[in-house]
């Protein structure tokens, strides 16, 4: 717990020197948060066979440093939609426990971030999911969520087709696979 907290304190007082691009492939770029907001890529691979997922999450800052990496695999999971709504869902939870309050999520899954702003209660059977997702949203008044082409959110994606062969989660502090 002392590295947590340890990290915690540098990263708040860390400023940005320079915001840069970094080209992603297919010419679509991964475009940097606004200082002193950071920018977390949440992404979902699915096995439909298998029903299981695999979710990457990357959390960088102004720079495109690394600050925090997580790799997990779920299982009984029957959608694309729920995949990715849990990868979004835990990102956030991530957040939280980091203490990140200036955040960007930014995701692929179009539909996914269009229900979680739309003001439209989910009553369906995966609306409990998007409902804790809106309730941290609403606590956390400074976050935002966007959508992203799949191309600058490659990374992200790529990675979380390996969590499928993870039983266990994995979390980097400023470290881990890019």
């Amino acid at each position: 717990m002392a590295e947590l907290s340890t990290f915690k304190q540098v990263h708040h007082k860390v400023p940005c020197i320079a915001q840069r691009d970094q080209s992603r492939a297919g010419g679509q770029k991964w475009k940097p948060p606004t200082w002193p907001y950071l920018k977390v890529n949440f992404d979902a691979a699915f096995d439909k066979m298998k029903e299981m997922m695999g979710m990457r999450i990357v959390i960088r800052d102004c720079e495109g440093d690394l600050l925090a990496s997580l790799l997990v695999s779920n299982e009984c999971v029957n959608s694309v939609f729920l995949a990715e709504s849990n990868a979004l869902l835990r990102a956030m939870e991530l957040c939280q426990d980091l203490a990140f309050t200036l955040v960007e999520f930014e995701g692929d899954a179009k539909a996914v971030v269009d229900v979680v702003k739309s003001n439209v209660d989910e009553n369906s059977w995966l609306g409990q999911v998007i409902e804790d997702i809106k309730q941290m949203m609403n606590r956390f008044s400074s976050w935002k969520l966007s959508f992203a082409h799949r191309m600058s959110n490659k990374v992200a994606h790529e990675v979380a087709k390996l969590a499928l062969r993870f039983d266990s989660e994995r979390v980097w502090l400023e470290e881990g696979p890019l």
